[in-house]
């Protein structure tokens, strides 16, 4: 490699590591415990889905974790099943949360006292599924 193309390569990675900085400047760790509602009917003041064959339970286009003080994060590296699954149950998660996107990165989801998703789970069954044994 030239000393022009080890110049840029070394200035694109120093600028990729000065975009990412302030996301893991605002990410810290916490376990928080609530219920996971739909988004938009928790925004828009409904209480809804009222059980788990109401219909909004399909129409909801994100869940969201809702706090006993009524403060809401997006659980973003959660599928849309596992969240409709547990539509309105009381559920604990760990992971790194963002408070100004109000946002987790889940690390456990915990429903019934039992740790029913992991992201270690989830990348054991993708190392099975895609890379064999």
């Amino acid at each position: 490699m030239n000393t022009r193309g080890r110049d840029l390569f070394i200035g694109l990675l120093l600028g990729l590591c000065m975009l990412l900085l302030p996301f893991s400047a605002h990410a810290e760790i916490k376990t928080i415990t609530g219920k996971i509602i739909g988004f938009t009917c928790f925004t828009q003041g409904y209480t809804c889905p009222i059980d788990k064959k109401d219909p909004m339970v399909s129409l909801e286009k994100d869940f969201v974790l809702v706090t006993p003080e009524e403060t809401y994060y997006f659980l973003i590296n959660i599928g849309m099943g596992l969240k409709a699954k547990y539509a309105l149950e009381t559920v604990t998660v760990t992971g790194e949360i963002n408070e100004k996107y109000r946002s987790i990165k889940v690390d456990t989801f915990e429903a019934g006292g039992k740790v029913v998703w992991s992201q270690e789970m989830e990348d054991e069954l993708n190392r099975q599924l895609y890379e064999g044994n």
